[in-house]
């Protein structure tokens, strides 16, 4: 699914917003986002975010977070 359909579509979890949630991301998770970075880099991702449908994004902030850093256009997704 595109990145930006996501991210327009679907909420993260405080509501705040997706740079607020990223900008999060990045300061409190710093080793795992890295970690994330190199390894999506090497092999591209491959587990799928999850997406409520409640309109939220269950599982997969990281991965959207890497994904919009990558500048990556779609991610794969499961609707649950």
């Amino acid at each position: 699914m595109p990145l930006a359909e996501i991210l327009a579509t679907y909420r993260d979890g405080d509501e705040h917003g997706w740079a607020t949630e990223f900008a999060w991301l990045r300061s409190h998770h710093v080793e795992q986002i890295d970690a994330l970075t190199s390894s999506v880099r090497e092999s591209g991702m491959h587990s799928p975010v999850l997406l409520g449908s409640d309109g939220r994004v269950w599982d997969g902030h990281h991965r959207l977070c890497v994904a919009d850093s990558l500048g990556i256009d779609s991610v794969p997704v499961e609707v649950v």
